[in-house]
């Protein structure tokens, strides 16, 4: 049977090792449960590498084998599940594993809904402003100019400001449009998504808000690893692919890699490369120490997407007031501009 390339969606990961953890927890064979969930599903994309995972597991493959020729699975969840089937913690790196996807998916979802709206908002603002200036101003200055009253200043340059724009606007559509027709195919071509994805996460992928996110990936990553009894320097190297990408955080993964090579304790390695606070470097330390280094690590990981998740907040809570303010100023001011001539012509008939 030839490779299937149509990858699982990101969230149908997390029900799927559930599905997986039920499976081995009850001690169904896994090739004979693969058969009752295909029997039972109805997308005919997820029929699309079921099929194919089934048929690997009836020929007596091991489950990670069989995820990895599909093709359709991350590749950290196949190395995750072959090192599980190797050292027998199956059952607890699947819910593991579910968790992890669970919280990657709510962190994803979380930052898509917090930043559409001020997108929408500011896309509403813009055509409001646009709307008043090109259209509305010159009515009024019409009308003001035959009855002998000119408008405010503001107004005045909020018009002219109108008519350049409008002048230039086709010039404007098309570049707009060009830019449109361009993101159109990127996100159709999936060999040109991945790579504005890539150079994306690259420059900026380390920074601010994503650059949390980035570290709580890694530490959720080598909490799993390390309680699966993979190596610490293997820990890291598994963990840095899920989260790598990123120049900031590649380099300083590769320094953590580096310094564990070299002979540094792991919570020394991971404090001296800057991925966490020096309040979660001495916590690291404590937990080596102590021998809970995989559950602190998950607690870190928890905590970073909870701060990745307040960052988000605290940015959409200062983006959103900053756009009604501005929309609010502008039509405020261009509303007294009309208005004031308006009303000392009133004055002046009364």
């Amino acid at each position: 049977m030839g490779r299937n390339k149509q990858k699982v969606p990101a969230n149908y990961l997390p029900v799927f090792c559930r599905e997986l953890y039920q499976m081995v927890r009850s001690g169904i064979p896994v090739s004979e449960g693969l058969g009752l969930l295909r029997e039972d599903e109805t997308d005919k994309e997820v029929l699309s590498w079921l099929d194919s995972l089934c048929s690997y597991t009836n020929e007596g493959m091991p489950l990670a084998e069989a995820l990895n020729k599909t093709e359709a699975f991350p590749e950290y969840m196949v190395d995750m599940i072959s090192l599980a089937e190797n050292t027998g913690r199956l059952e607890d790196v699947l819910l593991s594993l579910q968790h992890h996807y669970e919280r990657q998916n709510r962190m994803r979802s979380d930052a898509i809904g917090a930043f559409t709206v001020p997108v929408i908002l500011l896309v509403v603002m813009i055509a409001v402003v646009i709307l008043l200036i090109t259209q509305v101003l010159p009515v009024f200055d019409r009308v003001f100019a035959q009855l002998g009253v000119k408008m405010g200043g503001f107004a005045t340059g909020m018009m002219n400001f109108g008519s350049a724009l409008a002048k230039v606007g086709t010039v404007l559509a098309a570049i707009v449009g060009v830019i449109a027709v361009i993101a159109i195919v990127i996100a159709a071509v999936p060999s040109l998504r991945t790579g504005f994805a890539a150079w994306f996460k690259k420059n900026f992928g380390g920074k601010g808000v994503l650059g949390k996110m980035a570290v709580s990936r890694f530490a959720s990553s080598m909490a799993m690893a390390t309680a699966s009894g993979m190596s610490m320097d293997e820990s890291v190297e598994l963990a840095a692919k899920l989260c790598g990408g990123a120049k900031e955080i590649d380099e300083k993964t590769a320094k953590c890699r580096a310094d564990i090579e070299a002979g540094v304790s792991p919570a020394d390695a991971l404090a001296g490369c800057d991925l966490f606070s020096n309040r979660d470097c001495r916590l690291l330390k404590l937990a080596e120490r102590t021998g809970n280094l995989p559950e602190t690590l998950d607690d870190l990981a928890k905590r970073q997407e909870e701060e990745s998740l307040r960052s988000i907040d605290k940015l959409v809570g200062t983006v959103e007031p900053a756009i009604v303010v501005i929309t609010s100023v502008l039509a405020g001011l261009i509303l007294v501009s009309v208005m004031l001539p308006l009303m000392g012509l009133l004055q002046s008939i009364g």
